[in-house]
């Protein structure tokens, strides 16, 4: 393998706000902003203040001889549902039916946007990540504007975390499960973003490799009052159904206009008053261990016990899926998120006793600086020059 002799800094400005250092290939230091703040899931999307502390406190910026962005917002949009909406049953059909649509482009966005105008739909290319990253770049680094790498492909950024921390595994299948990463298939689907994928990655001489085989892209990333679904509907999670299938230079996707996993415990957070903001996963994922499987008695505990149940034979099918994509390796890897649900993960365990697990220990956004650090120096190690990703560019059909 010939080794580089460079310092590469990854930051992450999504939540869970992270940076890493990657020096001569090796993953030396991963540090989240919010042990400096003081404050859970801080992020400087959600204040006035662009400067991280932890680039203040733990880095040498005259030892920096690359940046990489590993969290890059790239939709042209935003909107905000209508909580009433969610609970009118065929409005919810015909707004799903409206952005499953194969060929969503701005244009039909923009009448989209008169249709549901309760939504307040606001146009914004990216100003915003821009702003964050220009001033990290020039103030804190001391780099010109806009010579620097921002890179938005979020689940291979948890794969390479992940396979970069089992060092006991030479070969693996990584599968990735969040609330939703990075949005693929631009053509033909602008609006789906990937909630699950699917590698195969393995160690050599020459670093890591990973190679995409699955994902699963959603364009909708809310449901129903969780309270309604129990204890019913919640299986009906199992179903998910399918609007296409696509396979793409060797990548199978399927789509779905049905939410991520990840994203119904974030949505059940809010449903069941842990957390208004819908960001308490975590919470639900806990309170799942006093439940009971009793469909007649209706209470948070029960209703969180009822979704990690649902939740984990989803993921079953989905590790029975990877490892029909690969039948000889014996190596799993879990990231995103979701595996951070440390009950279910135990029971993939006994679930598959032929099998060795390895849960990525900062399978959260946290690890995505590391990722993207990672990727960026195999990139550079086998002469592939990284791709500047650019504010997205609509379909004009």
């Amino acid at each position: 393998m010939s080794k580089l002799n460079n310092t590469i800094l990854g930051v992450n400005i999504s939540h869970d706000t992270s940076i890493a250092v990657v020096k001569n290939g090796v993953l030396v230091d991963v540090f989240e902003e919010e042990r400096c703040r003081r404050k859970k899931y801080w992020s400087p999307k959600e204040t006035e203040q662009t400067l991280l502390q932890s680039i203040e406190q733990k880095i040498n910026v005259d030892a920096i001889d690359e940046v990489v962005f590993a969290s890059f917002d790239r939709r042209d949009y935003t909107y905000n549902v209508d909580k009433e909406l969610t609970q009118d049953r065929i409005r919810t059909r015909e707004f799903k039916e409206d952005f499953s649509h194969r060929q969503l482009t701005r244009e039909k966005l923009e009448n989209l946007a008169e249709k549901w105008e309760e939504f307040n739909f606001v146009f914004c290319p990216n100003s915003g990540d821009e702003t964050i990253m220009d001033d990290i770049i020039t103030e804190q680094l001391g780099l010109p504007r806009g010579e620097y790498q921002y890179n938005v492909d979020h689940h291979i950024h948890h794969a390479y975390c992940g396979l970069n921390l089992a060092p006991h595994m030479d070969n693996a299948i990584i599968i990735v499960m969040d609330g939703g990463g990075c949005r693929k298939l631009w053509d033909m689907y602008p609006t789906h973003q990937e909630i699950e994928s699917i590698y195969y990655g393995y160690k050599d001489e020459d670093g890591m490799h990973i190679e995409p085989q699955y994902q699963k892209l959603s364009n909708l990333r809310f449901i129903h009052d969780i309270s309604e679904q129990f204890p019913n509907e919640l299986s009906s999670f199992l179903e998910c159904p399918l609007n296409d299938k696509v396979t793409l230079d060797g990548v199978d996707y399927e789509l779905t206009s049905w939410p991520s996993m990840g994203m119904n415990f974030s949505n059940a957070s809010h449903a069941l008053g842990t957390d208004k903001l819908g960001r308490a996963a975590g919470k639900v994922m806990g309170m799942a261990s006093y439940g009971h499987h009793q469909p007649q008695v209706f209470n948070r505990f029960n209703i969180a016990h009822e979704l990690e149940l649902v939740a984990y034979d989803y993921t079953v099918e989905l590790i029975k899926k990877a490892i029909d994509y690969n039948p000889d390796c014996k190596n799993i890897i879990l990231s995103g998120g979701y595996a951070l649900n440390c009950t279910n993960n135990y029971k993939y365990l006994q679930r598959f006793p032929n099998h060795q697990i390895f849960v990525d220990p900062i399978p959260h956004d946290g690890g995505t600086a590391a990722g993207a650090a990672l990727q960026m120096y195999q990139q550079m190690v086998d002469g592939i020059e990284p791709a500047y990703c650019k504010p997205s560019v609509w379909s004009e059909s």
